[in-house]
């Protein structure tokens, strides 16, 4: 009877030796997974609201696609890691400032990236570029869908035209077909997003000088818009 005891004690102590040595290493590796959750990695993200339609090329260029410091666990799978990835898509869909970029965010237009931006682009030669610019920049935010600007850089030389009578396809979200006024009208002139029908070439150029901060508008008067074609400053 002792002897019976004896066995069954020692079998209920190496039964707790290994319940604790399974609950060590649960523990040890839900800490490692908490700890690595917890690591802060740079991921894409929307620097601000990208409009839907907006090029990955244009995304890039203008600073509208950022790095930002997040938790590692927070990060989707599919993730894009590299904006390369982006060439030749557009945004499926508006972007919200400080979201994820995905490899659903953009897609090429054959794949259903296109949309009322697209259609407003006056001939298969034309592309629309969007550049972020301040008040100052901007017009004081006085530029509408319809209008036609002029583009200035400003450089060690002094100030020149880089385009001129560049007509503008959309402020933030809203194009000449959007219904007028309203609370998407206010945020979207203050969203400091102007969107240019432009040539492959100009938007270049217009990409270049939104980079490098020194980009100007100059609105110019109804009477004048459209008086001449988009030709660079050169002529």
């Amino acid at each position: 009877m002792g002897k019976s005891r004896t066995l069954i004690a020692a079998a209920a102590v190496i039964l707790a030796a290994v319940s604790g040595i399974g609950v060590y290493f649960y523990v040890t590796s839900a800490d490692q997974r908490a700890q690595h959750n917890a690591s802060v990695v740079e991921a894409f993200v929307a620097a601000q609201d990208i409009p839907k339609g907006t090029s990955g090329d244009s995304a890039v260029g203008s600073g509208l696609i950022s790095t930002a410091k997040v938790l590692a666990g927070s990060v989707p799978a599919d993730a894009v890691t590299d904006t390369g990835a982006l060439k030749g898509k557009v945004a499926v869909a508006t972007i919200s400032a400080r979201q994820f970029i995905t490899a659903s965010s953009f897609a090429t237009p054959a794949n259903g990236g296109g949309g009322s931006l697209a259609a407003a682009i006056d001939g298969s030669n034309s592309v629309a570029v969007t550049v972020s610019v301040d008040s100052a920049h901007g017009v004081a935010g006085a530029i509408a869908p319809g209008d036609h600007v002029d583009v200035a850089v400003i450089g060690d030389s002094g100030a020149q035209y880089l385009l001129q009578d560049v007509r503008v396809l959309a402020v933030g979200q809203v194009t000449s077909s959007s219904p007028i006024g309203g609370a998407a009208n206010a945020a979207a002139a203050n969203s400091g997003l102007i969107t240019f029908e432009v040539s492959p070439n100009d938007a270049l150029l217009v990409e270049n000088a939104a980079h490098s901060g020194s980009l100007y508008l100059s609105l110019r008067s109804l009477a004048a818009s459209g008086a001449a074609a988009t030709v660079p400053a050169s002529g």
